[in-house]
């Protein structure tokens, strides 16, 4: 399915989740790819914006997928795709570049402008979490988001998604309860802005700006 542009997305998104709004709910975004959409989904729900902050490790036997990830705590995450024998077999041969990997994603997190700074992760207990992207084709964002909220105790968790992979709806419909998105994609090579007749008009910053003065409103 294809759209005029991340905002139109967020409408008509929002048509489909009018149960969430002004239910003080979360919208968890996994990519910041996706905020203007979320953004746009925010303001018709009154609803929070979280952004996931993580930094990806390469794999050193294949540099053309990650390993796994650090989140703003320091905590790693692994690629879902990759089981914990592949990871302990992989480990045995590059730990000392594995843990220097390591440092350095959290050395450069530490180093990025926190994308909520206004945030407490306090809120995440007791409201509902929607765990939104617009175009999602791997479970990778979704397994770092739940490292992140293992240690709170949302009311309910669910999946928003544009356009999805058979893969990662599969994994919302175990992982939480359900997920509302606009087109399955059986599969796809095609980048997320593919999707979009037009670019987004605004940098990172200018949209995590926004999304943060989103929630500031609500609060």
């Amino acid at each position: 399915m294809f759209y005029p542009n991340r905002q139109a997305l967020g409408d008509q998104l929002a048509v489909k989740l009018m149960q969430y709004k002004d239910t003080e709910s979360i919208i968890f975004c996994l990519k910041k790819s996706s905020l203007l959409s979320c953004i746009e989904l925010a303001a018709h729900l009154h609803a929070y914006i979280y952004i996931l902050q993580y930094s990806e490790i390469s794999d050193p036997y294949d540099i053309t997928r990650s390993l796994g990830a650090v989140t703003s705590k320091g905590e790693f995450v692994l690629n879902p795709t990759i089981s914990q024998g592949e990871y302990e077999y992989i480990q045995s041969s590059f730990q000392s570049v594995i843990e220097e990997r390591k440092r350095t994603a959290f050395s450069e997190i530490n180093a990025e402008k926190d994308p909520n700074p206004n945030f407490d992760p306090r809120a995440f207990n007791s409201r509902n979490i929607l765990l939104f992207a617009d175009i999602l084709k791997t479970s990778f964002q979704i397994q770092i988001a739940e490292n992140i909220l293992k240690s709170y105790s949302p009311s309910m968790t669910a999946g928003v998604v544009g356009n999805i992979t058979t893969e990662v709806s599969d994994k919302f419909w175990i992982d939480t309860d359900g997920v509302t998105y606009m087109d399955v994609l059986p599969n796809t090579l095609f980048e997320d802005d593919h999707y979009f007749d037009q670019p987004d008009p605004y940098t990172d910053e200018e949209k995590i700006l926004m999304a943060n003065n989103i929630s500031l409103y609500w609060a």
